[in-house]
C-alpha cells in the first residue's frame, strides 16, 4: 500500500511517498519538457526533508548527484501520474 507522506505533487510539483519502510520522492526532474521521475530516497532524506533541515531543492541535488554516480541519468522519465497533473 501507498501513501503520501510529504507535499502534493499538483500544487508543489514534488510529493514522497511509502511503500512499506520504503519512500520515493516523485517529481519532474526537466526544466524544459515534462519528466516525471520516481527515486528511492532514505527515510533520513525524508526526515530532512521534512524538518526543513534541507530544502526540497537540495536535496534533489544531491539525488541527482546520486542518480549520475550510479550511472542514472537523473533527467530522463521513468514514472508518470495515473491520473492527469498541472
Amino acid at each position: 500500500m501507498e501513501e503520501v507522506v510529504f507535499g502534493n505533487l499538483e500544487s508543489e510539483g514534488l510529493e514522497i511517498v511509502s511503500r512499506g519502510d520504503r519512500y520515493f520522492v516523485r517529481y519532474d526532474a526537466s526544466a524544459h519538457n515534462v519528466a516525471w521521475r520516481e527515486d528511492e530516497i532514505t527515510e533520513l532524506e525524508v526526515a530532512a526533508i521534512r524538518s526543513g533541515r534541507v530544502t526540497e531543492h537540495e536535496a534533489m541535488l544531491v539525488l541527482q548527484k546520486r542518480l549520475i554516480a550510479t550511472g542514472v541519468n537523473p533527467y530522463d522519465q521513468n514514472w508518470a501520474p495515473t491520473k492527469p497533473r498541472l
